[in-house]
């Protein structure tokens, strides 16, 4: 059965980012329930973040990070199948983690 999705984007990394249903849900219900009323924030940071990062554990995973009022949105993306990756997570953070620059504003 396919998946809902909520949003499919390409980042400036060239690449397709798809966030469905399911994982939003999961993301807002049980890991991060405060970033539920940012869900087009979560699509504008990655379509055009501040910055983003490798990660330090993966390289093949990026954080992408968008400023927001003193803090940031912090939106992790990993490999996903057919040349699409996914979102892992998002949540506000008022520390960009170590990692890699690979690429800014």
């Amino acid at each position: 059965m396919a998946q809902r999705i909520v949003f499919q984007v390409t980042t400036p990394l060239g690449y397709r980012v798809v966030l469905t249903r399911n994982r939003w849900r999961e993301i807002v219900r049980f890991k991060h329930p405060g970033v539920a009323q940012y869900r087009n924030e979560v699509r504008q940071c990655l379509r055009a973040p501040d910055r983003i990062r490798s990660s330090a554990k993966d390289a093949d995973v990026h954080l992408y990070y968008l400023e927001l009022d003193n803090r940031h949105l912090c939106v992790v993306v990993a490999d996903g199948e057919a040349e699409e990756c996914f979102v892992v997570t998002a949540y506000l953070t008022k520390r960009v983690k170590q990692g890699d620059e690979i690429w800014t504003k």
